[in-house]
């Protein structure tokens, strides 16, 4: 939208931001109080309240999009790469430290405060006073209306990155969880390259449409061709020195995640194609189809789950991821606004 309609951007970052804030209130105080109802009085309690605050300092952290869509991410990735160091070594300080999980608790929620405080200062530097952004009550309606679907689709999308983990636990054991979790976080970091992808090239994209339909659609079949690529080389490089992997990063006691890495890590071709075909759908105002296609992917890794965790343990959990990754990509194949769609970028 900022894109289409650059004479409105204050109205609808101004807007985004009012909803924003406001769900991350009303998220807030939903999560104190289930916790309050339903966690034991322990340790476990506090760390729901700290990190229940992320996404109330995180909202500014849409401000993200006005660079993203006139493609100047140099300096907020720069930026991004001196939080990300500075938390890195406050994290390894609280270890060596032994200051137990409230320090790393508070470390989580300084994350989404320090990356609002930086869009907060380039985006007054760079576009003027946040005092810019207005309000406007139609947009915002337009917003929820187009947007309701996507909320389901978070939902959907968040069950099924984690269901595994949480059936592992319960068919196998936690240290299981431990050995599966160490594997998924380390596939999920080569995941970071898509993204930057994505958030650099995407705009273009966008921009493309406006200019004309086949232009568009060549610069969508040549950015799935990257996306596939890239996200297949970094599995390769991964598969093939998974072991070394391993061993560097946590040692020879998480030797049993290695066949774990080696399956799950190939996850990423279709985490990345579901990114691009979500950003897609948002842009042709198809929300709905995210939903539906998201809540497919869900469905098969469940199912799956429950067919191969019993059978071939946490190996079996991580074929599933692989599979049911690859499921909101095919299942456009069968809904009847973006079937001809994804023929046309197949054939090519």
């Amino acid at each position: 939208d900022i894109i289409a309609h650059p004479e409105k951007r204050n109205e609808y970052l101004g807007s985004a931001l009012v909803l924003k804030i406001t769900a991350s209130v009303l998220s807030f105080f939903t999560c104190v109080m289930l916790a309050l109802a339903l966690s034991m009085r322990d340790v476990s309690l506090y760390l729901i309240f700290i990190i229940s605050l992320s996404p109330f300092a995180a909202s500014f952290g849409l401000l993200s999009n006005e660079f993203q869509a006139d493609a100047k991410s140099k300096y907020p990735s720069i930026f991004s790469i001196l939080v990300v160091f500075i938390l890195n070594i406050l994290k390894l300080l609280v270890i060596y430290y032994d200051k137990g999980v409230i320090f790393l608790a508070a470390i989580v929620l300084l994350e989404p405060i320090l990356y609002s405080i930086m869009y907060m200062i380039l985006r007054t530097r760079v576009y003027g006073s946040l005092l810019n952004l207005r309000f406007n009550k139609l947009i915002a309606v337009t917003m929820l209306k187009s947007g309701y679907p996507l909320i389901f689709a978070s939902v959907f999308f968040m069950i099924y990155a984690r269901i595994d983990q949480v059936m592992i636990k319960h068919m196998i054991n936690a240290e299981a969880v431990g050995l599966y979790d160490a594997a998924v976080r380390l596939s999920e970091i080569s995941y970071f390259i898509p993204n930057i992808i994505m958030a650099g090239i995407f705009p273009a994209i966008i921009n493309a449409k406006k200019i004309s339909s086949a232009l568009y659609h060549k610069r969508i079949k040549h950015l799935i061709l990257l996306l596939i690529f890239i996200s297949s080389l970094l599995a390769l490089i991964t598969t093939v020195f998974s072991k070394y992997i391993i061993l560097v990063v946590y040692g020879a006691t998480f030797i049993e995640a290695v066949p774990i890495l080696t399956i799950y890590v190939w996850s990423n071709v279709g985490a990345a194609l579901i990114l691009l075909t979500q950003q897609i759908l948002v842009s042709e105002n198809l929300t709905k189809n995210v939903t539906l296609t998201l809540f497919f992917g869900m469905l098969f890794n469940v199912i799956l789950n429950i067919l191969l965790i019993p059978k071939y343990g946490m190996s079996g959990a991580a074929f599933a991821s692989l599979i049911s990754y690859f499921i909101p990509f095919i299942s456009m194949l069968f809904i009847s606004n973006t079937r001809i769609f994804l023929l046309k970028i197949l054939r090519s």
